[in-house]
């Protein structure tokens, strides 16, 4: 009980949170609002089949693009400062759209995660927008960095989000709890 009045608490100092009626935490980011981006990570917009949000992060195809995995060219991406009121196991979705089997994916890392060592998003759905289940994580309350890196060419990230809830699975673009993202001043 405590850690849900935690959480009322710090969603009143810092603003909405989605919390639902069993207590679970989801906090949803938009790709583009990163804290950090490194090149070949790109900032794109526009409505790409069905992604209205105006904006997301991605990788450029390289050509040639590769017909096996190769490997990233580099490690380009972007990194988010997150807030998180509960600490608990976070389960990460990214609302991604994957070019084709060789651009299919992105590794994610969380805190000091090891580059060797990373989780990665992926699977075989290509050419449209849609939600992939990543690794959980167990996260404390405070601020976390939360990474997308360049795995393969041609990958999209529009939205990602973090939930306590194990039976959740989003269907749709979801709104943004901004106020649990660091980004620097402009």
């Amino acid at each position: 009980m405590w850690k849900l009045t935690l959480a009322l608490i710090v969603s009143l100092v810092l603003g909405v949170v989605l919390v639902n009626a069993a207590g679970a935490v989801t906090l949803v980011f938009e790709g583009e609002n990163y804290s950090w981006i490194k090149p070949t990570m790109t900032v794109g917009t526009g409505d790409f089949k069905g992604n209205d949000s105006g904006g997301h992060v991605y990788i450029k195809l390289r050509r040639p693009h590769a017909e096996n995995e190769t490997g990233p060219g580099d490690d380009g991406n972007t990194t988010y400062k997150v807030y998180v009121p509960v600490a608990e196991d976070y389960t990460l979705w990214s609302l991604v759209r994957w070019y084709d089997g060789c651009g299919n994916s992105f590794f994610t890392l969380v805190d000091d995660m090891s580059p060797e060592t990373p989780a990665y998003i992926t699977d075989a759905r290509y050419q449209e927008w849609h939600w992939v289940k990543g690794k959980k994580f167990h996260l404390t309350v405070g601020w976390h960095l939360i990474r997308f890196q360049n795995r393969e060419d041609g990958a999209k990230l529009d939205q990602f989000l973090i939930t306590t809830a194990d039976e959740f699975t989003p269907t749709r673009r979801m709104p943004e709890t901004s106020a649990y993202l660091w980004r620097p001043s402009e």
